[in-house]
């Protein structure tokens, strides 16, 4: 009987096993052998040793992809984790007509992101509806998506509307899961609204806030097609990202062993981030079990 448990055990788990072998880890390896390559399709592979992250270490290029991804990422996980918890302490209050408000909030969410990104750009647009409302209110320079100095922080914007809907339904159900017997005693013992918030429900939604991090810190490094639709990267690599560096260099400029040397980087950055946030959770998360 336990023989064939286990044998009926491996069945189960062989479709996943295999879909993660083929389609994860071998791909990755292979990553990993072709950044100690050089290959441009026109000719095999050749190894190259450390050649390419050499390159890496002194191409101007990357270390500013490098700088664009830091700051596009720490502006995702401010904006997108502030304004998650806003209005998921919003919704779960009870107003009338929240039920639509939040519908409102999610919808982006389950939208194409390539839609979503071509009507952006569409509005964005030199002569479109809100650079000419800019220069209606004394912006006559406004041009938020083709300035260097305003297009990434746009792009950040339109990504956190298309995804802050996730994040907010996530924590409206730890927020739902906080008992209202503990706000009540808080209230009696004299806690005002802020120090009931951070004393109390940030305390136990505290597993959930680390699951949004992690998850929106590992999307935010691994965001391309908003950026690639609305910008391609420009204007003057002002939003050219890790990710869409390492897919000019692969796609555009058929360097697929600097590219996948990117790709190497990019992983072990993510990894190390991962890695020390899951030990950072027995200091800053509570109530975990």
């Amino acid at each position: 009987m336990q023989r064939q448990e286990a044998w009926l055990g491996w069945a189960f788990v062989l479709p996943y096993a295999l879909g993660m072998l083929v389609l994860i880890i071998l791909p990755l390896l292979a990553v990993v052998g072709l950044s100690f390559s050089q290959w441009s399709l026109l000719d095999a592979p050749r190894w190259v040793g450390l050649q390419n992250y050499v390159r890496l270490a002194n191409d101007p290029e990357f270390v500013q992809s490098s700088w664009v991804t830091v700051l596009f990422t720490v502006g995702i996980l401010i904006v997108n984790i502030s304004c998650a918890l806003g209005l998921a302490s919003l919704l779960n209050s009870r107003l009338r007509g929240i039920g639509m408000f939040r519908t409102i909030i999610f919808s982006p969410v389950v939208m194409p992101i390539v839609a979503w990104a071509l009507i952006w750009k569409f509005l964005l647009q030199p002569q479109g509806p809100i650079n000419v409302g800019l220069h209606g209110v004394g912006l006559p320079g406004a041009n938020l998506l083709f300035d260097p100095a305003t297009a990434l922080w746009t792009v950040v914007v339109i990504e956190v509307l298309k995804a802050v809907g996730l994040n907010t339904v996530i924590f409206l159900s730890a927020l739902q899961g906080v008992p209202k017997e503990i706000h009540e005693a808080a209230r009696l013992d004299g806690a005002g609204p802020w120090t009931a918030f951070w004393r109390i429900t940030l305390p136990m939604i505290s597993p959930t806030f680390f699951l949004v991090f992690i998850i929106t810190l590992i999307g935010a490094l691994k965001v391309f097609t908003p950026v690639y639709v609305l910008t391609g990267g420009g204007p003057a690599g002002a939003t050219t990202t890790l990710i869409v560096y390492m897919f000019k260099q692969g796609f555009q400029f058929f360097e697929f062993g600097y590219a996948s040397a990117v790709a190497t980087v990019l992983f072990v950055v993510v990894l190390i981030l991962t890695t020390l946030q899951w030990n950072l959770r027995r200091r800053l998360v509570f109530y975990e079990d």
